[in-house]
Formats: structure tokens, C-alpha cells, sequence
């Protein structure tokens, strides 16, 4: 239960996906019971709460995409006026209905990635909820007084589906460049959860489908880092936050690509990660500043093999990072996270 106001995200009625399909009460419970919504939302509210930050909805969506790792820190101690000023701070902002709008959309759609669509629906917020789902969206005001704008019928206003107007470059094959696209998807999404459970910051992990071109890594790098829809089916992207190094390797070349969010470059620099990463197999540094950066090292089929240059890679990758403290030390057996091709994470 959230220290400010009570909340704690019920879940109620039934609801219908996107598809149409009913779901029960049981559903949107056992979806909310699994990603720890009520955690993520009382982590998210005390937050705000203690800081007051003048854009609520953008300060509420911040927090939400932290909550993993704030819920690490100690508890602070709160007093009576402290708590009737973040109440007042609250009410102002009409918090409850923000909430109960955003919770109402997660459990419509029920995302792989419940923070991250938490977030996305918090700064779009409007308050109120969608008309005709008043009654069966979850709602975070258990026991407390009713929001007068709830009762008021709202039109219903669909977050704007994201057009992908971008294609393959010229000379790229269209089908690769597809595939790459939605494996760097699936793989922003993992990458995504990942980041949220553990608090992990910078990953190393490959992309098959590349086939060792830059120009793949680089279709497949705009999937992982896509902000998610949520009005598409399958999750996909929503790993802009997250560090990463995709390798591909085909018989004539591995590519390498990394990328590093703005925020974390003065722990990071994308070049010099690139750089070290390339020395122990005397790759060839393509292109790159602090954010983005891209190499390769060419197999000459006698003495120098993408495959193994692979694996030379992603474990020097590794250990820098772990030399910056990016990356967490202990267990030196499967250091390099690279997901199961057939099984996406288990939420």
C-alpha cells in the first residue's frame, strides 16, 4: 500500500483485449499478480510524492521506468504534514484517475512489458478513463472518494499508432531487412525486462538474422530501441534505456554494432567499448562517436574465422565491462546474456 494515499491498484470486472477476446477478472488479477503492478505503481506514486516534480505525468512516467531500481532503496520515514502535503500535491494533479486510466489500458492490453507501457501511457494520460471501461478497468482507489470526473462519460481517445516509415537502405535485401528488424524487436523487449528485474544497464547478445552486415545490425538496433505500441499484438522494442553490443557473424565477416543511451555515456562511451572489444581479434573500427558506434573484422577462410571471432568478442565485451563496473561480477559461467531463440522471457 502506497504511504501517500492508499492505493493499491484493485483489479476488477472483466475487460476485452484488443483482439475482442474477454477477459475475466481472473485474467487481469493473475497479469497483475505475475508483473508486481501493485509494487511498480506504490514505488512509482511514493516517488512523486516525495519529490513533487512540476510535470506530474512525465515525473510519474520516469519513476515508473525506475521502480525496479528504486525498490532497492531503504524506506524513508514519513510525518503527518509530509503526508498531507504529498496527498494535496496529488489531489492537484488528479493523480487517482491518471492512474486508473493507465491501469485500466495495461489490463486491456496486458504487455510483456508492464513498465515500460505503464510509462508510455502516463505521459500520454488524460485523467480520464476511456468511455464504457469506467466500470471494468482497474481501478487504484480502494476504499477512498469517488473522482467526480469518473462519472462523466469520456470519448475515447486511441494513443497514436506509430507508423513505421522508414525501409531498407538501397541494396539491402528487403526480407533480411524485415527480419532483422523484428528479431531486434524481440530482442528490445527481453532486453527490456531484463533491465527492469535485475537492474542491469549494458548487455552483449546477438542477432542471427544480420547475417554479419552492418547495415542489418543497424535495422535491428531501430527495432530493439522502437518505443513499444501498445496497440500492436506483439510487444516489440522499448530498450532505449539499455546499453547494448549486437554481434552477427556469417561465413565471410562478423558485424559488431553498439549503442548507448545519452544518459549514460559519461559511464560509457560507445566508441571505446567498440575499440576494446575489436583489438583481441584486430577488427577493423568502422564508424562511431560516444552514442553509436560500428566495427567488423573480416575471415579470410585459412587462419581468421568470424565464428570464433565471435565468441572472442562478446567475451571481451564482457570483461570491459565488467572493468567499469557496468556489468555484475560473481558467476563467470554464462556471462554473456543471449536469450533462447525459441523462448522469450518467462514475466
Amino acid at each position: 500500500m502506497s504511504a501517500w494515499t492508499g492505493m493499491n491498484g484493485s483489479k476488477g470486472g472483466a475487460s476485452k483485449n484488443h483482439q475482442g477476446k474477454q477477459q475475466t477478472a481472473s485474467d487481469v488479477n493473475s497479469y497483475f499478480k505475475i508483473n508486481d503492478i501493485d509494487k511498480i505503481i506504490n514505488i512509482a506514486i511514493n516517488k512523486v510524492a516525495e519529490e513533487k516534480p512540476n510535470d506530474f505525468k512525465n515525473g510519474l512516467a520516469d519513476a515508473l521506468e525506475n521502480a525496479s531500481h528504486m525498490a532497492k532503496k531503504d524506506k524513508k520515514a514519513h510525518s503527518k504534514e509530509d503526508a498531507e502535503s504529498a496527498k494535496k500535491y496529488l489531489e492537484s494533479h488528479n493523480a487517482e484517475a491518471i492512474l486508473s486510466e493507465i491501469l485500466g489500458k495495461i489490463a486491456v492490453s496486458m504487455p510483456s512489458n508492464p513498465a515500460q507501457v505503464l510509462a508510455h501511457h502516463a505521459r500520454e494520460a488524460t485523467g480520464q478513463a476511456p468511455a464504457g471501461q469506467a466500470a471494468s478497468s482497474p481501478s487504484p482507489n480502494k476504499g477512498g472518494k469517488k473522482d467526480k470526473k469518473d462519472d462523466k462519460p469520456a470519448a475515447a481517445s486511441p494513443a497514436p499508432k506509430q507508423q513505421d516509415t522508414s525501409g531498407p537502405p538501397a541494396g539491402v535485401d528487403a526480407k533480411k531487412w524485415k527480419a532483422a528488424v523484428k528479431e531486434g524487436g524481440k530482442k528490445g523487449v527481453e532486453l527490456a525486462g531484463c533491465a527492469d528485474m535485475g537492474g542491469l544497464e549494458f548487455f552483449t547478445t546477438t542477432i542471427d538474422s544480420a547475417d554479419g552486415a552492418l547495415e542489418l545490425l543497424v535495422a535491428a538496433m531501430d527495432g530493439a530501441n522502437k518505443e513499444p505500441d501498445p496497440n500492436e499484438e506483439e510487444a516489440k522494442g522499448g530498450s532505449g534505456m539499455v546499453g547494448k553490443m549486437f554481434l552477427s557473424s556469417s561465413d565471410k565477416q562478423l558485424g559488431l554494432m553498439c549503442y548507448v543511451p545519452e544518459g549514460k555515456t559519461s559511464k560509457c562511451n560507445a566508441s571505446e567499448w567498440m575499440k576494446a572489444v575489436l583489438a583481441p581479434v584486430n577488427g577493423e573500427f568502422v564508424e562511431g562517436n560516444e552514442k553509436v558506434a560500428k566495427g567488423r573484422s573480416v575471415g579470410d577462410g585459412q587462419n581468421k574465422f568470424p565464428l570464433k571471432d565471435k565468441d572472442t568478442c562478446q567475451a571481451a565485451s564482457v570483461a570491459w565491462l565488467k572493468e567499469r563496473g557496468l556489468f555484475p561480477q560473481g558467476d563467470d559461467e554464462g556471462d554473456d546474456w543471449v536469450p533462447d531463440e525459441d523462448a522469450g522471457i518467462e514475466w
